[in-house]
């Protein structure tokens, strides 16, 4: 183009140069990014070549009003140079909803690609099929950006090379014996990596965490200052070695507790109806025993994270409670507890929040159950799918997978819309893969729910009272619609019914009444 204008053409069209860096973590988006600043500057695309690092945070407002600033702001100390944009795809959360502040930054942004003061780059970063989603968010994107460099992950070898580069940097070096020691642990870690391995970044971690090793074992030793440069900088084997056992992570081994287990397995019998639900338990406590007994490991077997799939009252809360108390005596969970939450105890009200809240819901829940009750919503709030639940599920997958076997985690909700919370997120229905449905209830079943709870109140029922209770329950179900409450409603019902019963006795003498309350 120099060249032309050179030889009198006018070239009035400027070059386009703006890009969109798509990669996981650690790839060298940001590096290059910065070299591109240089790059531009030399070419005379930009006067300064400077790089001005945000993310949505930095670019959002709390409150109407005070994104536009924030933006401008930014786009004024970028001037001259790049601004980059890291995670960008956070600012286009759906496609849906338009009250996010993030869809103001992009109109910002498009306005000022397209007719705002140049002299600037704007280079947006992140995961492969998130930022296809962003810059689908809106027309004016995918006509700004014309260029687009995909940072694939690093290979093995590739690895291994940034591992003895670094290694340089760090004034750090290895035996022969302990690099390929290193070497295994880097590409077993590429094996099993996902979209959210670190690359360079996970290497030079490893590499820290090696010195560090070093260190300890050398200030173990006595007059470590006298040691040499080399037994100063020298990563042995067993430095890498207990790094890689750092990296498993072992779980407690507790035995079985019979007692608690009979204990919980009898409280889960005395439940009315849920035949279906009873024979999945129990046969899982066969299997489990079966595996600590011939020493398999129970979370390589099968999942324990387990969807509850039933109408309202059908009794998911009490077997998850249940459940929970029987995964302890198994010796699967360290302390058996069960955290209940919902959907307002996970989701926060302002950007970058909602996985904090998560995060504290998860770390209360360590060492027991999670029980997200109605956790449909997280999916499909109000109508607008993807909104900060999004962020919550994304979190709670992320953990999920960090902390496997340390905590498990229930999913509660109806039929249908849990059928919609597992298609939300391909990562959902991989980890749940034990479901257990609970079916409405019979009317006998319902009726033996009713006697339950009057007895469980010190009353008795009268023989005509019972045959009436009978026409109740069977008239309840006949009338049910998905929203039937089952247990719930017949509570209701019953509870109405021994007020009755006490207005009816308060109207008695204390002297005249007998000593049994019948209904």
């Amino acid at each position: 183009m120099k060249i032309r204008k050179d030889k009198g053409f006018k070239e009035q069209e400027k070059i386009n140069i703006h890009s969109v860096f798509t990669g996981n973590p650690g790839t060298g988006k940001t590096t290059v990014a910065k070299m591109m600043g240089q790059l531009y500057r030399k070419m005379g695309l930009l006067s300064k070549g400077h790089v001005i690092e945000v993310d949505r945070v930095d670019l959002v407002g709390e409150y109407i009003g005070q994104t536009a600033p924030k933006v401008k702001e930014v786009i004024e100390k970028a001037r001259g140079g790049v601004l980059f944009i890291d995670e960008a795809y956070a600012l286009a959360r759906t496609n849906d909803d338009s009250k996010d502040f993030g869809r103001e930054v992009i109109e910002i942004l498009v306005k000022e690609m397209s007719n705002g003061k140049g002299d600037l780059a704007v280079i947006v970063a992140g995961y492969p099929k998130e930022m296809k989603h962003f810059i689908q968010s809106n027309p004016g994107l995918r006509s700004r950006f014309k260029h687009y460099f995909e940072f694939p992950d690093y290979m093995p070898q590739e690895l291994i090379q940034i591992a003895e580069s670094a290694a340089v940097t760090r004034e750090i070096s290895f035996t022969p014996e302990s690099f390929e020691i290193l070497k295994d642990i880097i590409t077993a870690a590429y094996r099993e990596r996902d979209k959210s391995f670190g690359n360079a970044r996970y290497i030079l971690d490893l590499l820290d965490k090696a010195k560090l090793n070093m260190a300890l074992r050398v200030m173990a030793r006595k007059h470590p200052g006298k040691l040499s440069k080399d037994e100063l900088s020298c990563i042995q084997v067993s430095d890498v070695l207990a790094l890689g056992n750092k990296m498993k992570s072992a779980l407690p081994d507790i035995p079985v507790d019979t007692f608690l287990l009979q204990q919980a397995l009898e409280e889960l019998d005395k439940l009315v109806g849920i035949d279906n639900v009873k024979t999945q338990i129990r046969e899982m406590v066969d299997v489990v025993k079966y595996y600590r007994e011939t020493g398999k490991s129970v979370l390589t077997g099968f999942s324990l994270h387990t969807v509850f799939v039933g109408n309202p009252g059908t009794g998911k809360t009490t077997v998850a409670r249940i459940l929970a108390k029987i995964y302890k005596a198994l010796g699967i969970l360290e302390r058996g507890h069960i955290v209940e939450t919902d959907r307002q105890g996970l989701v926060a009200a302002f950007v970058g929040q909602t996985a904090i809240k998560t995060s504290e819901k998860i770390d209360e829940a360590l060492g027991g159950v999670l029980f997200i009750d109605e956790a449909y919503a997280l999916s499909n709030f109000n109508g607008m799918p993807g909104d900060f639940g999004n962020e919550a599920i994304q979190t709670l997958l992320k953990r999920m997978e960090d902390l496997r076997g340390q905590f498990f985690v229930f999913v509660a909700g109806y039929p249908d819309n849990m059928e919609v919370f597992l298609k939300a997120n391909p990562g959902l229905s991989s980890r749940f893969d034990k479901t257990l449905k609970f079916n409405d209830y019979t009317p006998s079943e319902l009726l033996k729910i009713a006697i339950k709870m009057i007895e469980d109140e010190g009353y008795k029922l009268a023989p005509k009272t019972l045959s009436m209770i009978n026409m109740v329950t069977q008239d309840l179900y006949d009338k049910r619609d998905k929203y039937f409450g089952n247990a719930r409603t017949v509570r209701k019902i019953i509870l109405e019914i021994i007020k009755n019963q006490n207005l009816r006795s308060s109207a008695i003498p204390a002297g005249d009444r007998k000593k049994v309350s019948f209904i």
